[in-house]
């Protein structure tokens, strides 16, 4: 079966270097990609007990202050310039090293999920903090072994004297689609040539998929107390006008285009059954394939609260907490990616991984393995993309309206996993997860040096980027004149009410070897 998957392998590096789109070293192996791997295989230790940190410091977006601080310290151990507080955000930063053109970025998350503490490595439910987050996007490992590659291509460029720059930009609050949206409606990535980013999951790929577009907005209604049994007359009930928003929307839905999607909450609908509610609000997520298709259904979303508020005697505020285009796939630097995925190959896992990974697949019903993945995802990249019809939202893709971008997955997940679930949380501290992280680590590394060897894969990136804004776009900052959205806002609760699961006896992570 191995000698199948290298030859298969080889197969595909041969078609992907005969295209015109790659340069001449592009997946293959160089002195500078080896002293790179190297380094991410001699300090395979370090980016485990730093992933293991901050899967024990779970924290919400915006909030992530002990795992931004650690992987600033990281970097700033490994010679990295940093700069926090980036577009007016406590918890981001950009980790700078070297000088000039070309910039290389890379993407780096670290927020965790409400209510989804759970014990590490247990094959079954159990709760270590109730209402604490818990790392169930495997962001403990994204920021981490981002860092990791960022900090390998850096020992590259220092041994093989290679000009140019390495940009780690911190993101925070990727659950709530700020971070990156944000970053791009400062113009932070104005002087990047190009930025790699990569997911947790259950696969290996090099994505040339989309994603869906999306608008994330709440509706508050302001009525008028009174007692609800001796004198309703004298009230107007906000949550009156939540429940007729919420009718309208559901009879609206008829009306879009069955890709789109409308999800809802209400997270205050008042306090007692015996006062008419003075204030309520509604909670919205409209998702398409196209921000244009979404933003169609978000301006008839504004006809109908206004139409609740008048129903009611209320009166209605409309208030915008972020928004995101689809995402935008680069074929070029996606040939490029898979070039050097197959180069270094799947994760190494072995029997053993196989043995940890079974329970947590037999939990969600899949009997038969094997259970991590050891095969690449195909994408027909030869081909055009389609837009996205399903699946989740991203904030990094405004930024790739705005550079070219490359998107890696690896398999840190047993076969079966969803994400944001209990077995999500507690495989995202185990040896599979940091295997897989780490593979994906020399993907962007090998990658990234690519870009740095040969101007040309940048240059037919850049090209490709203009062609498909002329094509698509033109992007349209759709957070151009939004505030940015404060912790309390997004999470519905304040920071310090947010249950804390912090391991107190666990020792900073070693950065001493990374000098």
């Amino acid at each position: 079966m191995r000698k199948v998957c290298r030859s298969w392998a080889l197969i595909m590096i041969v078609i992907l270097l005969a295209s015109p789109a790659l340069g001449v070293e592009a997946g293959k192996m160089t002195p500078e990609k080896e002293t790179a791997v190297k380094w991410l295989d001699t300090h395979a230790a370090v980016g485990a007990e730093t992933a293991t940190y901050i899967w024990h410091n779970p924290e919400l977006g915006l909030g992530e202050h002990k795992s931004s601080a650690i992987l600033q310290e990281m970097l700033k151990e490994a010679g990295f310039k940093v700069e926090s507080g980036t577009a007016g955000m406590e918890t981001a930063f950009v980790a700078s090293w070297g000088a000039g053109k070309p910039v290389i970025g890379i993407h780096a998350e670290y927020d965790a999920l409400p209510g989804l503490s759970q014990a590490a490595g247990v094959a079954e439910e159990k709760i270590l903090v109730e209402g604490c987050p818990g790392h169930g996007c495997g962001h403990n490992l994204f920021g981490t072994y981002s860092s990791m590659a960022a900090i390998a291509i850096k020992k590259a460029m220092e041994e093989h004297g290679i000009k140019g720059t390495v940009k780690l930009y911190g993101t925070p609050s990727e659950e709530t689609l700020v971070g990156k949206a944000f970053f791009v409606k400062e113009g932070i990535y104005k002087d990047a040539d190009a930025v790699l980013s990569w997911h947790p999951g259950t696969e290996n790929s090099v994505s040339y998929a989309s994603s869906l577009a999306m608008d994330n907005f709440k509706v508050r209604f302001h009525g008028k107390a009174s007692h609800a049994a001796s004198a309703p007359w004298a009230g107007r009930s906000a949550l009156d006008a939540v429940e007729l928003m919420n009718i309208g929307m559901n009879y609206m839905r008829e009306h879009v285009r069955p890709e789109s999607r409308i999800m809802y909450c209400i997270p205050d609908g008042g306090k007692a059954p015996n006062v008419v509610p003075p204030y309520s609000e509604v909670w919205y997520f409209i998702r398409a394939p196209q921000y244009k298709m979404v933003k169609e259904i978000v301006d008839w979303s504004k006809k109908v609260a206004e139409g609740a508020a008048l129903m009611t005697q209320t009166r209605m505020e409309f208030v915008p907490i972020t928004a995101v285009w689809q995402y935008l796939p680069n074929q070029a630097l996606a040939k490029v990616g898979f070039a050097n995925a197959l180069l270094i190959g799947t994760p190494p896992f072995t029997d053993e991984d196989e043995k940890i990974a079974e329970p947590f697949s037999k939990s969600l019903k899949e009997e038969k393995g094997p259970f991590l993945s050891r095969e690449f995802k195909k994408f027909e990249y030869n081909k055009p993309f389609s837009w996205a019809t399903g699946g989740g939202s991203i904030d990094e893709a405004n930024t790739s309206w705005v550079v070219p971008m490359v998107r890696f997955t690896g398999s840190t997940l047993a076969k079966g996993t969803p994400g944001h679930s209990w077995q999500s949380v507690a495989q995202n501290i185990l040896q599979p997860a940091f295997k897989a992280s780490l593979t994906v680590s020399k993907y962007m590394a090998a990658t990234a040096l690519d870009l740095f060897a040969d101007p040309m894969l940048l240059e037919a990136a850049l090209t490709e980027l203009k062609t498909s804004n002329e094509k698509h776009g033109p992007f349209v900052d759709p957070v151009k004149g939004v505030d940015l959205p404060s912790f309390k806002l997004m999470h519905n609760v304040e920071e310090s009410q947010v249950p804390v699961q912090t391991k107190g006896d666990m020792p900073l992570p070693d950065f001493s070897t990374l000098k």
